[in-house]
């Protein structure tokens, strides 16, 4: 079954659908009770996107299990990267992306932001011509000095590269409380928002009033957003909509069985339109 996206689609119209580009953030959780192989089965559940931000990402093994999956799922051509850095759990940053829709790609690490895993960056030229900078993030959950750290590195590394088309995604960990007038988040996303860097198309659910209880995450402690999506620089003012995945009552009792202990969080963007008219492969499979 295919979810979301096609709604996020009819948000737009079929032609806008053609020049935008769909993405999910998803902490997949790499803990030893998770199986990825019932993980992929969420990955193919979901509407054929462009790009996938994940995060706890076990091993080079998991990820090639995903990507495997969606390509088998949808028929169309995925690629990965997993980063480099992780916990003793072995929870790496990945990126996973149609391989058509981008060209010119490059995936570092984001050393001066910190933190035990350094944000991944991915930049590269869609079927357009437009050039994107992805950073995938997942900020250090125990220690709030580091969190506070990570938050305001990658905002003065926002401020430094405002000429980027940024899109900005993953598992902050900023505590946001999405309820009514309690609206806000923890030290760390005051640092991050300071200055209005970014913009926070926020997920329907919020509007609607009918998010989950628990948020992004499962856990009962937390009951608030972890994940976004964010855009920043030239992306910043890009219309663009967002909605939490699988907002059915009993995916959280799943994570018991062997599923992630987190929602995705799925994103349509806008893009501004393309010099010439978009003819190619890419375009094609959207």
């Amino acid at each position: 079954m295919r979810i979301l996206l096609a709604a996020l689609c009819l948000f737009w119209g079929s032609t806008a659908w053609a020049q935008s580009l769909s993405l999910a953030t998803f902490n997949v959780e790499s803990d030893v009770d998770t199986q990825p192989e019932l993980v992929a089965t969420d990955l193919t559940r979901i509407s054929p996107l462009h790009l996938w931000a994940l995060q706890e990402v076990e091993d080079q093994a998991t990820l090639d299990l995903f990507v495997s999956a969606l390509n088998e799922a949808t028929g169309f051509s995925y690629t990965g990267q997993l980063g480099t850095r992780g916990s003793e759990w072995g929870d790496h940053l990945a990126f996973i992306y149609l391989a058509e829709a981008f060209q010119d790609v490059s995936i570092v690490e984001l050393e001066e932001v910190g933190g035990s895993r350094w944000p991944l960056l991915m930049t590269a030229t869609n079927w357009s011509g437009q050039e994107l900078a992805f950073v995938n993030v997942h900020f250090n959950r125990g220690n709030e000095t580091v969190r506070q750290g990570q938050s305001r590195r990658l905002r003065e590394w926002i401020e430094e590269n405002q000429d980027l088309a940024i899109i900005a995604l993953g598992d902050f960990n900023f505590d946001f409380d999405f309820r009514g007038a309690r609206q806000g988040g923890n030290r760390a996303f005051s640092i991050f928002a300071r200055g209005g860097v970014a913009s926070w198309p926020q997920p329907i659910c919020m509007a609607n009033d009918n998010c989950p209880a628990t948020g992004t995450q499962c856990n009962p402690r937390y009951q608030n957003m972890l994940d976004f999506v964010f855009l920043a620089g030239t992306a910043k003012q890009w219309n663009a909509i967002s909605q939490l995945a699988f907002l059915e009552e009993n995916y959280c009792r799943r994570e018991a069985d062997g599923y992630a202990d987190h929602r995705p969080v799925l994103a349509q963007i806008a893009l501004p339109a393309p010099s010439a008219t978009d003819t190619g492969p890419a375009a094609a499979q959207r």
